[in-house]
């Protein structure tokens, strides 16, 4: 990792966000407004200021806590330094980091193609049902990550192409090539894929799963 590099992930990796920081402070609140029922004589607990105290704690603040910290942990999830988290994912985030390695998603990610979070954008469909449907496939990883899985690691169905055109299919020097004029519609129903074949060079290595 080159000076700037670094200079970039410094300034992006600052600390805390602004919603992180809201829920700590928020949870404070809650701790100290708790301590202070606790504390308190029971018979001021159950008077309308108790009461509405409780209500606050337990109905209001406490799911705004939740809300915030699940939209905090989505939002990390997508990062590539989430993916690597699971030692089985070490080998493809290594190869995607090599600045050598000639593999599709290590292209994408060197050159920035993607700017940020290229496993998430990889492995994700169109849109929030896209988004959803990415983080229900990653708690099933999740899972068999600790309840055994089958190697080698492959894909549950097959790539979807329109991953790939969201981005590419809009620029003129995808749209001049002729393979892709002459089976678009085989593209576009995913009965040729973008991958492997005379197209595209695999995006992983084979044996990216062994390395752990």
């Amino acid at each position: 990792m080159n000076s700037f590099e670094q200079s970039v992930n410094a300034a992006n990796g600052s600390g805390l966000s602004l919603v992180g920081w809201i829920v700590i402070i928020l949870s404070f609140i809650c701790i100290f407004l708790i301590i202070r029922i606790i504390v308190q004589d029971p018979k001021k607990v159950a008077r309308p200021f108790g009461k509405w105290l409780l209500l606050l704690i337990f109905f209001v603040l406490s799911p705004m806590i939740y809300l915030l910290n699940f939209s905090v942990a989505v939002e990390d999830s997508k990062t590539v330094e989430f993916c690597n988290s699971c030692h089985i994912m070490n080998g493809y985030v290594n190869d995607v980091e090599d600045p050598d390695s000639e593999y599709l998603a290590s292209m994408h990610y060197q050159y920035r193609w993607i700017a940020g979070d290229q496993c998430f954008t990889c492995h994700s469909d169109y849109g929030l049902f896209g988004n959803a449907k990415a983080k229900m496939t990653g708690i099933k990883h999740v899972w068999a990550y600790y309840t055994g899985y089958e190697t080698p690691i492959e894909l549950y169905d097959t790539y979807n192409n329109h991953i790939c055109l969201r981005c590419h299919a809009p620029v003129i020097a995808f749209q001049e090539i002729e393979e892709h004029e002459e089976n678009a519609s085989e593209i576009l129903s995913n009965e040729m894929s973008c991958l492997g074949a005379d197209c595209h060079v695999r995006t992983h290595p084979d044996e990216a799963w062994r390395e752990q």
